[in-house]
């Protein structure tokens, strides 16, 4: 026997699809269930720009994702589906690294190109999460760094190409402090805020600008923004 809401349920799509026929107004399809992939390359420019493809298309048949030089993106959207990633230096045929992502509805995955690896992350956020996170990510060249919040230590002397993970921040806007000693020698320090109620885990990743300037950002993980 149909349920009393299955009948309520269809007879309410046929009175909309009805609705739309006597109209003329275009039939609405249902919502694409996709995820989201992000490529990132946190390498030096002369290590060439990097490219994301399926390993079952041809280099010619274009890159799903690209990345260049301490450049982050924003996920792009693709239907869910088991995908085999390879990773390419354009201009070449064999992939660096292969993945397999098992890309269900709203999962969030990130590649990472660094110079010691590439990786892929699963960037998933767990809903009944009560605190936040920091990823802590360190790609300035021949620089150790410490992060500091309300003056108290999370972590100290980070090297190149290290990464630390800090939890149980409060569910609100938190200010960081950076510091670092420069290759010349200089001091720098950077204060950035990080509002952990508008997506709990976020990234903090230290990197020149184009210009090579020490410029910490700080970006969202696991959220379309």
């Amino acid at each position: 026997m149909r349920s009393k809401f299955f009948t309520l349920a269809s007879s309410y799509f046929f009175l909309v699809l009805a609705t739309c026929v006597s109209s003329g107004q275009p039939i609405p399809s249902p919502t694409p269930k996709v995820g989201f992939i992000r490529l990132w390359d946190m390498s030096p420019s002369a290590n060439g720009v990097f490219e994301a493809r399926k390993m079952d298309t041809a280099a010619s048949g274009g890159s799903l994702l690209t990345g260049r030089a301490y450049q982050y993106s924003s996920y792009s959207a693709f239907p869910i589906g088991r995908y085999r990633l390879g990773v390419f230096r354009r201009g070449e045929s064999a992939p660096l690294k292969i993945f397999d992502v098992d890309l269900k509805q709203d999962t969030f995955f990130t590649i990472l190109v660094s110079p010691r690896s590439i990786d892929t992350f699963d960037d998933t956020i767990d809903s009944k999460s009560s605190s936040g996170t920091l990823m802590i990510r360190n790609f300035f060249p021949a620089t150790a760094l410490s992060v500091s919040s309300s003056s108290k230590s999370i972590v100290d002397a980070l090297g190149t190409g290290q990464s630390y993970q800090a939890t149980g921040f409060p569910l609100g806007r938190t200010t960081v402090t950076v510091r670092a000693k420069l290759p010349d020698g200089k001091p720098a320090q950077s204060d950035l805020d990080i509002d952990f109620k508008e997506c709990s885990h976020a990234t903090l990743l230290v990197i020149p600008d184009s210009y090579g300037r020490f410029r910490p950002r700080v970006t969202f993980d696991g959220k379309n923004l």
